[in-house]
This record gives C-alpha cells, sequence and structure tokens, in this order.
C-alpha cells in the first residue's frame, strides 16, 4: 500500500487530497442530496424556492428537484422534494460559504452538536429552517428542516470531516 494515498497518512495540510484513479477536481464532495418535504398547508412552489435557495449556495449548477407524492393519515397529501448533485457540481469552498451565512449562535450550536452530525461513511448531515431559506437565509434548523447531506470521497472519515468543518468556519 501506498503510503501517500492510505487512508491512514492522508497528509492534513492537503486541503482537498483524493485518491489514485479518481478524476481530478479540488472538492472534497462526492455529492449533495437535499430533501424537504411540503405538507398540505405549504406552497409547495416556495418550499421549492427555499430548497434552490440553498442549492445555489453550495452548487455551481441548477439542479433538478424531483417530487414524490404520499397519502397523510388523515388523506392529506404529503409532498417530499429532493435534489441529488454529483461533487463536480458542487462548489469546492460549499462549506465555507455555508458558514458566513450562518450566526455565530448557529456556528456554537452545530460546533456542540458536531459528532452527531458526521457518520463513518463519510457524510455530513445539516438541517435547515425552510421558511428562512424562503427569505433568503441560512439558519440551521431542527423542526420540519431542509436537509441536507454531503457526502465527501473516500479518505474523509468523520475526524477529517469535523477538521474541514472547522478549517471552513462551519463550526466555532
Amino acid at each position: 500500500m501506498n503510503p501517500a494515498t492510505s487512508k491512514r497518512h492522508l497528509d492534513k495540510s492537503v486541503p482537498y487530497q483524493l485518491c489514485p484513479g479518481m478524476p481530478s477536481k479540488s472538492t472534497p464532495f462526492l455529492s449533495a442530496h437535499l430533501s424537504v418535504i411540503a405538507h398540505a398547508t405549504e406552497d409547495i412552489q416556495k418550499v421549492e424556492q427555499a430548497t434552490r435557495f440553498l442549492l445555489e449556495v453550495i452548487s455551481r449548477t441548477e439542479a433538478n428537484l424531483t417530487r414524490q407524492y404520499a397519502k397523510g393519515h388523515h388523506g392529506n397529501i404529503i409532498v417530499t422534494i429532493s435534489a441529488k448533485l454529483a461533487g463536480k457540481a458542487l462548489v469546492p469552498n460549499a462549506l465555507q460559504l455555508l458558514s458566513r451565512k450562518l450566526s455565530e449562535s448557529e456556528k456554537q450550536f452545530l460546533d456542540n452538536d458536531i459528532e452527531r452530525c458526521v457518520d463513518k461513511e463519510g457524510n455530513l448531515y445539516l438541517r435547515f429552517d425552510k421558511q428562512e431559506a424562503f427569505l433568503g437565509a441560512v439558519k440551521l434548523y431542527q423542526g420540519d428542516p431542509i436537509r441536507m447531506r454531503l457526502k465527501f470521497v473516500f479518505g474523509y472519515d468523520s475526524d477529517r470531516i469535523v477538521d474541514l468543518c472547522r478549517e471552513s468556519g462551519l463550526v466555532s
């Protein structure tokens, strides 16, 4: 095994180190997935607009939104809106861009909870307020959020992802 490319020997001073055979790019992301539930009491177009706003923060391209329809217990229509982007569509500094739009108190909140937002498979999970996103602001929210999952390329374990979050200013 080549120590320069081994997971154990990744040089943390190199911001976005990729594995051999992967396409050359300067992003640590493999993909992004956003999803949100639009309830019968919500305007679907406004929920889609809020989702597109968050996509514009992290993406170079416009994403297609998909809708899945379901019926609630009381017969109400529930729509799940989602979008998936490949890593090449994401801006390399997406975490920094998100960080610039969060308040210091939100970064502190995320800092206290960051270990639960990252998994061993190289995913970072964030939740954003639908109403604030519709109004053009980025605000963390745990209630009925727009969920964002950023999947990192091979070699980014949970510790490395947390370090990147700190370096980008996403957490204090």
